[in-house]
């Protein structure tokens, strides 16, 4: 119910005010209303924002400067589910498994994991194309979370950004090629 209509279905009972249109006390009730209707609405949005599920703007982009960059690329409902599988992870978290969650919480869906366990390693080859300084706050994360005793190798499959753009190829070139984008990968 709009704060207007509130405050004056309250007050008309008590018969002791005007409430007829253009008087002062209408006014300044007017006036209230504008002020505690704009307030609702920032109470209404910082709720919103308070919590991953419901989340839409600066609450996904504050949680994710917290552990890297924003991730403006990817869709509202993918940054909720990777800040989720994200938020999800204790120190109970050492498993294969795990790793393979936390991939996916960053962003991550193509990769292989390779562990070797009587020479204490274990590979990460992460496929996709990130730029740079993505690809390098992955590798980070990754080794940050593996367990120190593991020498960990992390390397990306395919072309980094750099290579694909130094191709030259406009747009309409490579959509003429008719590719998908696992196939411009490997090129």
């Amino acid at each position: 119910m709009h704060p207007l209509i509130s405050m004056m279905n309250k007050l008309s009972p008590l018969g002791i005010y005007d409430l007829s249109d253009g008087t002062n006390i209408k006014n300044e009730l007017q006036a209230y209303a504008q002020a505690l209707y704009a307030h609702r609405q920032n109470m209404e949005e910082l709720l919103r924002e308070a919590f991953i599920s419901s989340s839409e703007s600066y609450g996904l982009e504050i949680r994710e400067k917290v552990i890297g960059d924003v991730k403006s690329s990817y869709s509202t409902e993918k940054r909720r589910e990777m800040l989720t599988l994200r938020k999800g992870f204790n120190e109970s978290d050492f498993t294969k498994e795990s790793l393979k969650k936390f991939l996916r919480s960053f962003g991550v869906s193509d990769y292989s994991i390779i562990e070797v366990p009587t020479q204490g390693t274990i590979s990460v080859c992460v496929g996709g194309s990130y730029p740079d300084s993505e690809a390098k706050w992955i590798e980070n994360q990754i080794k940050r979370i593996l367990p120190a005793h593991l020498d960990a190798y992390v390397y990306f499959g395919g072309k980094t950004w750099n290579q694909f753009q130094l191709q030259n190829k406009t747009f309409a070139q490579l959509d003429a090629d008719n590719l998908q984008w696992k196939q411009i990968h490997l090129q």
